[in-house]
């Protein structure tokens, strides 16, 4: 069985710094699906508050490795503190998994972030490997499940639209060259190759 306090501590020991609140627990229309949220606040620095779902990893990938244990996410993103119920947005991720749903480094998790923030430049969430805090997320190995953690990074509708059409390693490598900030959800498409 996976161990929600396990989850909680490689978060904690990842983000290197502790919550002000517990989690916050969010639900579908339903209530067929719950799944925790942590809000870590000024991390990983002033003005940017880490958010990571605890529970996601018990929800059903379609992703295996021959005989072991099957492959399940946890989902943290980083983004300016401005943007308020930003937990929403990541628990529809969350609560987007399934056994038959890709989920891996390239997903975009589409209007997830316009549906509580219609004005937004970045209305879309792009999973990739953790890549902004002090720590690595160690995975979790158990008998039942192997738990990885992906970032949710904010991106634009131009950037969606290139990544459908030429792939989400494309607009990963643009990502590369740009460094466009991440933390922002008011800023502008990174500058993309014509066709």
């Amino acid at each position: 069985m996976i161990d929600q306090f396990e989850v909680l501590d490689r978060i904690l020991t990842a983000v290197g710094a502790e919550p002000t609140e517990p989690p916050m627990k969010y639900s579908t229309r339903d209530e067929s699906r719950s799944v925790g949220i942590l809000a870590v606040p000024d991390c990983p620095q002033r003005g940017i508050t880490t958010w990571a779902t605890i529970g996601a990893s018990t929800f059903e990938t379609p992703v295996r490795r021959q005989d072991d244990p099957p492959i399940r996410v946890e989902f943290v993103a980083a983004v300016d503190a401005r943007l308020e119920n930003f937990a929403v947005s990541v628990s529809a991720c969350a609560f987007a998994l399934g056994a038959d749903v890709r989920v891996g480094p390239g997903t975009i998790y589409r209007d997830v972030v316009s549906p509580i923030h219609p004005a937004i430049t970045t209305p879309h969430l792009f999973s990739v490997p953790p890549f902004v805090w002090a720590n690595e997320f160690e995975s979790i190995e158990g008998d039942d499940a192997y738990i990885t953690w992906l970032q949710l990074v904010p991106i634009t509708d131009d950037e969606a639209a290139f990544a459908a059409e030429r792939g989400s390693d494309a607009l990963g490598e643009v990502f590369m060259k740009t460094q466009p900030d991440f933390f922002s959800f008011e800023r502008v498409s990174a500058l993309l190759p014509e066709a």
